[in-house]
């Protein structure tokens, strides 16, 4: 590019950068300064804030999710009430804001922990820090249930909130439970089949989906194995997945997302732990490096279904997979600092029979650091880190064999976040900045094609600010607004909106809403045609269709949970989404990848309901999800094939019913987990003939030669596939061993042998299925008590 066009570039960049960066200091003015007003009228009613974190006294992890209650009445003659109450986030940090001077207990419980209970006096301070650390119990209690006056609904809209203990009732065929899996049991989340690691989540596309590690953007930690990901039960610490809705905090994606906070290692003692199964082992390591303040946590995972599947499936799986991860934390009374890295590596072939091998790495190092000050009620949030990921495709295996059909992709993500919080009263504000740097490049060889390459680097600077506000003791408005200035892109304003209201007075029935404008400058693009391909391109959305394409949705979600009785919940959940400049590959007659683009445009209609029994030993899940999703496309060629320029279709990921079944029973050191899931089929498109064609650019010799053949189609997925439906089985035994626990699991993946459909290979005339049942039989060797 000549210096001229770069400077010129850079001087946009910069004016975008300006226009972003004095907006949202506006804003932050119209938030924090009336938030410090009233910080500081409510000190002269000598209002103060209690908060801080809550953990397990064994080992120093947080604890997400716990309760946190001020009860009044302690006078002679009183009763007892709830007056505040607030729950810890995934840090494990709780905030209870606007509390009047007086005499208080604060009690502090979570499942499976004796209770805290401390005595406050609230005088003149204005910041109370209360570090929590709950000592576990060895039987686990039943889960105490606090009705909050004034405080905030355990329930969003879109958001479900994942502790490590769910994804044990689903069985996987490893030794411990993984978050792929327990996805896939929710409403609005479809999988095309149990190889490629790709979700579709209420209509979206899996580049639509932003995946946080430690608030690090990965862009595939979903494995070739449709059971496993980097998030494996005895990893993670938490998760908030948003099927829609999300607040302005999150950027960059249109779809959904998925939040996972990564636990850190034993602060009090050193251990680890040994897995085996026949497709996954792995080793772990953990312990204090200072005692009670730093840890350090290691794993490493390989696959190992290449070696075993021809004498326990019968047939040939070329496909491995593995990951290598650490995080090293210090903690401190007001704060946490951690350093986090992860690598994982896919290989292998979707269709043993095709010479396509897919490979994919993602890599990731980042920092985060979380401060609360004993002085302020401010709270400090820095996230900072680089990823990549890189994918390709192409005939042979590692070696060079074929290399004119290879295809690559790759992508740099270099970030900086800056989150704030405080409360407000009874309100909270909070925002933040985020800095991205990113280089995007492919390159795609097509036998009998030119060679297309491209690589682009642009700087984007943005932020979001919003409010939790609540109006009257049992509605509650949270609005946001997100701003992004992209390099030559202009800038983008996204507003939100969340809402929560309890009519009755009580958690025990809520009302939520949301709604939102939500963007995306980057864009996966992939051959949607070929459910046997997880090729995807990553670039910039293209300017060839039009000046500042930007693939967009605007989300609406309206849904009801109800509790009936302890331990009894039933939700439903409707949402709608209307997606816009939808960046898709032309269709053509050559079933070939492409990077020459349309807009397509949406709408996504659809209903989640769920219910519950969560009551010792037993857990019973029942899940509904209702979906229609329909693309309109516009393509000249339509005219003369179809007779009409615009095609409206269903696309693949179009699974109209489907429907998720968990029980489990655990009584002592048994456990019995099972699962049925069934999908209604998927569109696809019918051939209507064949044919061949030649390349012309070169006068081919057709006595020797028969060209390249080709299908002709009938109109755009107007077929839809059989039926899909399984159930995976599981029987768990633990041993309390002198040195260590030990756990043995035996089940069954596909338990009736249901001979599921993949897709239909046009080519060769012949379904490819998805696997068969999978026998297995894993242990797990830990030494952490």
């Amino acid at each position: 590019m000549p210096p001229v066009a770069s400077l010129r570039r850079l001087l946009v960049h910069f004016l975008h950068a300006g226009t972003a960066a004095s907006l949202l200091l506006a804003l932050f003015a119209l938030l924090i300064g009336p938030a410090a007003a009233e910080a500081q009228e409510g000190e002269g009613r000598q209002r103060a804030v209690v908060r801080g974190f809550v953990t397990d006294a064994s080992s120093g992890q947080v604890l997400p999710g716990a309760s946190a209650a001020l009860i009044a009445g302690l006078g002679a003659g009183d009763s007892l009430r709830v007056v505040r109450g607030a729950g810890a986030d995934a840090d494990g940090f709780y905030q209870i804001a606007s509390v009047a001077p007086g005499r208080y207990l604060l009690r502090v419980s979570y499942v499976g922990y004796e209770a805290a209970v401390d005595t406050l006096r609230l005088g003149d301070q204005r910041i109370v820090q209360r570090n929590v650390a709950l000592a576990p119990v060895g039987e686990e209690l039943e889960e105490v249930v606090v009705e909050q006056e004034g405080g905030p609904a355990k329930v969003e809209a879109g958001l479900q909130r994942i502790r490590p203990a769910e994804l044990d009732r689903i069985p996987t065929p490893g030794p411990t439970g993984d978050l792929a899996g327990y996805l896939q049991t929710l409403p609005g989340v479809v999988s095309l089949g149990d190889r490629g690691g790709q979700l579709y989540i209420r209509g979206g596309a899996p580049s639509q989906n932003q995946v946080l590690m430690d608030k690090m953007l990965l862009y595939r930690p979903f494995h070739i194995v449709g059971f496993f990901s980097a998030f494996p039960q005895d990893l993670i610490s938490g998760v908030d997945f948003y099927a829609g809705g999300f607040p302005a905090r999150y950027s960059d994606r249109i779809s959904s997302v998925i939040d996972v906070t990564m636990r850190k290692g034993n602060e009090q003692e050193y251990g680890g732990a040994v897995s085996l199964s026949p497709f996954l082992n792995g080793v772990q390591a953990e312990g204090p490096i200072r005692e009670g303040r730093t840890s350090l946590l290691v794993s490493v995972r390989q696959s190992a279904i290449e070696q075993t599947a021809p004498p326990i499936l019968g047939e040939e799986q070329p496909l491995t997979f593995g990951e290598q991860f650490f995080k090293l934390q210090n903690t401190s009374d007001t704060g946490q600092c951690s350093l986090t890295g992860l690598h994982t590596y896919d290989r292998g072939q979707i269709d043993p029979e095709r010479n396509d091998v897919f490979k994919w790495q993602n890599y990731g190092l980042g920092g985060r650091c979380l401060a609360v000050s004993p002085r302020s009620p401010l709270t400090v949030e820095a996230d900072f880190g680089v990823s990549r990921f890189s994918n390709e495709v192409g005939g042979g295996t590692d070696s060079d064999e074929q290399v004119d059909d290879r295809r690559a992709s790759s992508i740099w993500n270099l970030y900086t976040n800056v989150d704030l919080s405080r409360p407000a009263g009874r309100s909270e504000v909070r925002g933040g900045f985020r800095v991205r740097a990113r280089r995007v490049n492919y390159s795609l060889n097509e036998r009998y094609q030119s060679i297309e390459s491209r690589e682009d680097f642009f700087i984007s600077v943005g932020g979001y600010g919003g409010a939790t506000v609540p109006l009257g003791d049992d509605l509650e408005i949270s609005p946001g607004i997100a701003l992004r200035a992209p390099l030559s892109y202009g800038l983008t304003v996204q507003p939100r909106l969340r809402a929560q209201w309890r009519p009755f007075g009580s958690d025990a029935q809520t009302l939520n809403a949301a709604a939102g404008l939500y963007q995306q400058i980057l864009t996966g693009v992939s051959d949607e045609r070929d459910a046997g391909s997880v090729f995807t391109v990553w670039t910039p959305a293209p300017f060839e269709a039009g000046e500042n394409v930007r693939p967009q949705a605007i989300h609406a979600l309206l849904g009801w949970q109800q509790r009936l009785a302890r331990g009894v919940s039933l939700s439903v959940e409707g949402y709608y989404k209307r997606l816009a400049d939808q960046i898709v590959p032309i269709w053509d007659t050559n079933a070939r990848f492409t990077t020459t683009f349309e807009e397509a445009t949406g709408n996504v209609y659809g209903l989640d309901a769920r219910a519950t029994y969560d009551r010792e030993p037993f857990y019973l899940y029942l899940g509904y999800g209702l979906s229609w999703t329909r693309y309109g496309l516009g393509q000249e060629e339509f005219g003369r094939w179809f007779g009409s320029p615009v095609q409206e279709y269903h696309p693949p990921h179009d699974q109209r019913h489907s429907l998720n079944a968990v029980a489990s029973y655990q009584s002592g050191p048994w456990q019995v987990n099972a699962r049925w899931q069934y999908g209604s089929g998927r569109p696809y498109t019918p051939p209507i003939g064949f044919g061949t064609y030649f390349d012309l650019r070169e006068l081919p010799d057709v006595r020797g030669q028969i060209g390249t053949p080709r299908f002709l189609f009938e109109r755009p997925y107007g077929g839809r596939l059989p039926a899909y439906h399984r159930l995976d089985v599981s029987l768990e035994r633990r041993f309390d061993l002198d040195f260590a626990d030990l756990t043995l699991e035996a089940g069954a993946i596909n338990a009736y042998d249901r001979a599921n459909l993949f897709y239909y290979d046009l080519f060769r005339q012949r379904r490819v299925d998805q696997l068969p049942v999978v026998p297995y039989l894993s242990l797990k060797l830990d030494t952490l008590p």
